[in-house]
């Protein structure tokens, strides 16, 4: 049945739409509002977006609007997000919003400002690391919390039955410097002590959140790309064989690394945040334990890498389960809509009984897997293990 669905972001300092995440590179706020409209667009409903547009216009179905012009909305679904700019929601306060579901797209640590002007029924967060924060940090109930992951345009990935040829020693960087840039080039210099032939692609920069592009010094082996757009990143991952995800930072989802998954390269990330929950250390890539910024960290991505180079063939079979790791945004709208009917009374309520692997208590099933209704946790290991259709670990 087809809803009505009002997104609504006040965040100034970046102007997007579809074509900025295609063509020009945004960073995974922006990215998660845009393509979830569009998702949920091609299954029937009624999208509006009230974003910091270039251009107020209707693409492919989704309404695209000023921010500033909403001031009285009546809807089906209102989902509310800010992630970056001010980070608040304070510009809700003076207006009207009429809706039979209020949602805040969650997408970091901290509660956005003003929050209480939404008094959100839910709040969708995009992982269970962000989902415990929004508990134990923000006060909000655990039974109002909705986990689902984030999804990969795969249509960028896709090449005409073409695939681009893979540079086993092409390592690849993507996000602000700010995540581990330092820790991904001492790895660099390290390689190619080893292998003059290893390079390190970086992609995004300080652009990614609105500031000044800051190139990092030259040297050999580092290939600074900058800004880049969706699609041209999609084909520039498939030619690169690792993704270098180091840092101290606790990520709250972690696009880089689905991307880059889904790419077929093998992930080497840090365990903080909800990577974690994505990686499966040794299956799709590889969880490297201690400070990124410690030597003997870095000695150990290092060592890793030349194991990846050395065996071909535990390669193929992480990047084939890598691969097969991330949700596309087609089925992380279908997993929305699915909650939005339980939660309004239209979906199955005597579903058969599942129980939460975190708590106990009863857990829904939904296309990706099972929703804690108690805890507000999501069994994505387990989804994960179906998603890998039997693939598994060849040494």
């Amino acid at each position: 049945m087809s809803s009505r669905i009002v997104i609504y972001s006040p965040d100034e300092h970046i102007r997007y739409n579809l074509q900025a995440l295609d063509n020009w590179g945004v960073g995974g706020g922006i990215t998660a509002r845009i393509r979830l409209a569009h998702a949920l667009a091609a299954r029937g409903h009624r999208v509006t977006l009230f974003i910091n547009t270039p251009t107020e216009s209707n693409v492919s179905g989704v309404q695209y609007r000023c921010h500033s012009a909403l001031s009285d909305v009546e809807t089906d679904v209102f989902i509310a997000s800010t992630s970056g700019d001010r980070y608040s929601l304070e510009w809700l306060c003076d207006v009207s919003v009429r809706a039979r579901l209020r949602i805040l797209l969650a997408h970091g640590v901290s509660a956005p400002a003003s929050l209480d002007c939404l008094a959100p029924d839910y709040v969708y967060a995009p992982s269970n690391f962000i989902c415990d924060c929004v508990v134990t940090e923000w006060g909000f109930p655990a039974e109002k919390l909705f986990v689902c992951h984030r999804g990969t345009a795969g249509y960028l990935f896709e090449q005409n039955g073409l695939t681009p040829m893979r540079d086993a020693y092409s390592l690849a960087y993507t996000g602000h410097p700010s995540k581990g840039l330092d820790t991904a080039i001492d790895v660099l210099r390290r390689l190619r002590a080893y292998d003059k032939r290893f390079s390190l692609h970086v992609y995004g920069g300080n652009r990614l959140w609105g500031g000044d592009d800051e190139p990092p010094s030259p040297e050999p082996g580092l290939c600074y790309h900058g800004l880049t757009g969706q699609a041209e990143l999609a084909r520039e991952l498939q030619c690169c064989s690792v993704s270098l995800n180091l840092q101290a930072r606790p990520e709250p989802f972690g696009m880089a690394i689905t991307d880059s998954m889904r790419a077929g390269c093998v992930v080497l990330a840090s365990p903080v945040g909800a990577f974690p929950e994505i990686v499966r250390d040794g299956q799709n890539g590889y969880l490297v334990y201690g400070e990124h910024h410690a030597d003997e960290t870095r000695a150990r991505a290092a060592a890793l890498i030349q194991s990846i180079i050395e065996n071909p063939r535990r390669a193929e079979s992480l990047r084939r389960n890598a691969i097969a790791t991330p949700l596309d945004w087609e089925t992380v709208a279908g997993v929305w809509e699915e909650h939005w009917r339980w939660s309004i009374g239209q979906g199955p309520h005597d579903r058969p009984s599942e129980v939460c692997v975190y708590c106990s208590e009863h857990a829904l099933r939904f296309a990706d897997g099972l929703h804690c209704t108690v805890c507000g946790h999501y069994a994505g290991s387990q989804r994960m293990s179906e998603s890998l259709n039997g693939q598994v670990y060849v040494s």
